[in-house]
């Protein structure tokens, strides 16, 4: 096949443009989604239910990501969490933004998770995230990246029982 291009047609031009139209339609994969690409997550999504094992407690969905204790993600001993509690790699924990405190979930909340309809848990909330994160949760993979990014980011429930307001008296 002989491919004929009129003078004055710049050939790079016309292959980006023919990639573009045949590439339309093929949005990012899902380790590139932004927020809005996901389904709806935070407060709008919270409801209320029995567990048969748990009894009432709330549910929503949050976008799920991972961290590590290095010190390339951290603003000093990677090791220490921002209510400067040692995180142990052996304690499942999680990070939380805190948005979600005000919904209940404090420091040593325990939360299960349910990623793709296989709930894990407790994670106990060991760790505040940056105030820019909004209906969000960092689970803990202690010093295992390898684990971390294949845990990616991804949209899942979570599950907590909130303890009613202590009285002073």
């Amino acid at each position: 096949m002989k491919i004929r291009i009129a003078s004055g047609i710049d050939l790079g031009a016309a292959l980006a443009i023919t990639a573009s139209v045949l590439l339309a339609g093929c949005g990012p994969s899902t380790a590139d989604a932004s927020e809005a690409d996901l389904a709806a997550t935070g407060p709008d999504t919270r409801t209320t239910e029995t567990h048969p094992e748990h009894g009432e407690r709330h549910t929503m969905w949050v976008t799920a990501t991972a961290y590590c204790s290095r010190p390339q993600e951290t603003d000093g001993d990677p090791f220490i969490a921002a209510w400067n509690e040692r995180l142990d790699p052996k304690v499942k924990s999680i990070a939380v933004s805190r948005d979600l405190l005000e919904e209940g979930l404090h420091h040593r909340s325990s939360v299960w998770i349910e990623i793709d309809g296989e709930e894990t848990g407790p994670y106990l909330v060991l760790d505040k995230m940056n105030k820019r994160w909004k209906h969000r949760i960092d689970v803990y993979f202690g010093t295992d990246l390898k684990a971390a990014r294949e845990f990616g980011k991804k949209r899942v429930r979570i599950s907590w029982k909130t303890s009613p307001a202590k009285r002073n008296g």
